[in-house]
């Protein structure tokens, strides 16, 4: 883990044989995926994994997609103890289209402050005033009550996994 979360850090990339069986877990989620309700995500397809926070009715956690167990083995390697994640998509897939984009902004105190990130395709991360590009397979550790987001998408198509601990000390209790 880094010591300090205010640094954003490439922890690892996705080994190459396991990225093609990821993004073909992810393609077929899209048919799974809601329109985002943020106002900072208009336009983005996201699908919430394990517990998904309602940001409309602040502290409301309910289960959300957890069925795949390859990818909760995924994530837990990725991210020991994450208990809480999101599934997000830019491109076009049948007849899902979404821009992927997210307009910076602080995560909301259900998440304790470090996040991890899988970037599948690349992007443009804004991350504390700064862009750093994201390639395919990076995964990225960071501070989620910095400002961050997707300002641009570089790839047709592009994936996030975005994991996070739930924040017990704020009132946050998985249910499954």
């Amino acid at each position: 883990m880094n010591p300090n979360p205010s640094d954003l850090k490439l922890v690892s990339k996705v080994k190459s044989e396991t990225l093609a069986d990821l993004k073909s877990f992810c393609r077929e989620s899209v048919n799974l995926m809601t329109s985002d309700v943020s106002s900072y995500a208009q336009g983005r397809y996201r699908l919430w994994l394990f517990h998904e926070c309602d940001l409309r009715t602040p502290g409301t956690i309910t289960n959300a997609y957890h069925n795949d167990d390859r990818l909760g083995n995924f994530c837990q390697r990725v991210y020991p103890g994450t208990n809480i994640g999101l599934l997000t998509f830019g491109g076009k897939i049948g007849n899902i289209q979404s821009t992927g984009l997210i307009i910076p902004h602080r995560d909301h105190s259900y998440s304790r402050p470090i996040a991890r990130t899988v970037n599948l395709g690349s992007c443009i991360f804004n991350y504390d005033g700064k862009d750093y590009q994201l390639n395919d397979g990076d995964i990225i550790e960071f501070n989620c009550k910095k400002l961050h987001g997707v300002t641009k998408i570089l790839s047709a198509e592009r994936f996030s996994i975005n994991l996070w601990q739930l924040n017990q000390e704020k009132g946050y209790f998985p249910i499954v």
